[in-house]
């Protein structure tokens, strides 16, 4: 056969093959297709493993290629920020209330594992009553609390020889009289208390950990969020003023950026998926999709939900038949098929 007479008949038989092609993408056919291909991937599944598909060295460069050297585009925290505050902004946000959003059960099980680091609580009230800002606190509140004890209950009137008798005068008059006694007074205390604050500090601190019983804590707790759990959010963040909560989104991705160069993000997600392929990786994909109860049916429910819209729109495009014709014609084009003609 010439090629004057090849040329026609291929450009026939691929446009015939397109059709079918074509024809057979319709829902309910193309649906049928998927199923039963699904069928075989997933019958094949069973005989292969995760090592054989892809190794672990291969996944860590994929997660370093788009979480540390890719640049995130723009558009993401824009979206994030702006979504953030619909919903913030949001008439059910302003109505919903703590108890929507977790309930009280399990809020106590969470408080309740909490509890169980008293190592770290214990150390946690150290290093807060250590800070020379609490320090300072006590020696100003036992400052004032010993002046006012002075004056209030009149201890120099009953103590000091000679100054009962300024009773008898006016309040302006024993005032003045007193008044006297204050540098003397104000040294004396002062030094005092700053002879004796680091041991203030230890006793507060002891007694903390000894009334901060876990009862008392979980208790103190449950006791809060008893009182706003049934409060709406907008009153709740009343007073908040000027807040825009997209804000915190835009930090988050602040942080994100610099913590994503660094060597503990790396070591975690290495770690992540060298143990992920140490435990996994001589088990077959049927196992591990079996593991995330995913099968046939599982896939098929979501394939329902997208393709009829899906298939719809490739088709109406063009760019559906235009990916069928162009994987077919490759064939009807080439040296093979002509000679198929010639037998």
């Amino acid at each position: 056969m010439t090629e004057n007479d090849a040329g026609p008949i291929l450009d026939r038989l691929l446009e015939a093959h397109v059709q079918h092609e074509m024809a057979r993408m319709d829902h309910d056919a193309l649906r049928e297709d998927l199923e039963r291909e699904l069928g075989y991937a997933l019958e094949a599944a069973n005989s292969i493993r995760l090592n054989e598909v892809i190794s672990a060295d291969t996944v860590n460069a994929i997660i370093y290629r788009h979480t540390v050297e890719r640049e995130m585009p723009p558009i993401i925290p824009e979206m994030a920020a702006t979504f953030t505050q619909d919903v913030v902004g949001s008439q059910f946000h302003r109505d919903a209330t703590p108890g929507d959003l977790m309930d009280r059960q399990r809020l106590e099980a969470f408080v309740d594992q909490v509890l169980l680091l008293r190592e770290q609580r214990q150390k946690l009230i150290d290093r807060m009553l250590e800070q020379p800002v609490y320090k300072e606190l006590v020696a100003n509140l036992m400052y004032e609390a010993i002046v006012r004890y002075v004056y209030e209950e009149n201890l120099l009137s009953r103590r000091v020889p000679g100054v009962s008798s300024a009773l008898k005068f006016s309040s302006k008059v024993l005032n003045r009289a007193v008044s006297g006694l204050d540098d003397v007074w104000e040294k004396s205390i002062k030094g005092y208390i700053s002879r004796n604050v680091e041991k203030l500090a230890r006793h507060s601190a002891d007694f903390l950990v000894e009334q901060l019983t876990d009862e008392e804590i979980k208790a103190s707790v449950m006791d809060a969020w008893d009182t706003f759990s049934d409060r709406p959010l907008s009153e709740l963040e009343q007073g908040l003023g000027e807040v825009e909560w997209s804000e915190f989104v835009v930090m988050g991705y602040d942080y994100w950026l610099a913590f994503r160069k660094s060597d503990y993000y790396r070591n975690a997600y290495e770690t992540v998926v060298n143990q992920l392929f140490e435990r996994y990786g001589d088990r077959t994909l049927g196992d591990l999709l079996n593991e995330f109860n995913i099968d046939q049916s599982t896939i098929m429910t979501e394939l329902d939900a997208v393709l009829p819209r899906a298939l719809e729109a490739l088709k109406a495009s063009g760019l559906l038949e235009g990916i069928v014709r162009r994987r077919l014609e490759g064939f009807y084009n080439s040296e093979a098929a002509r000679a198929a003609l010639d037998g």
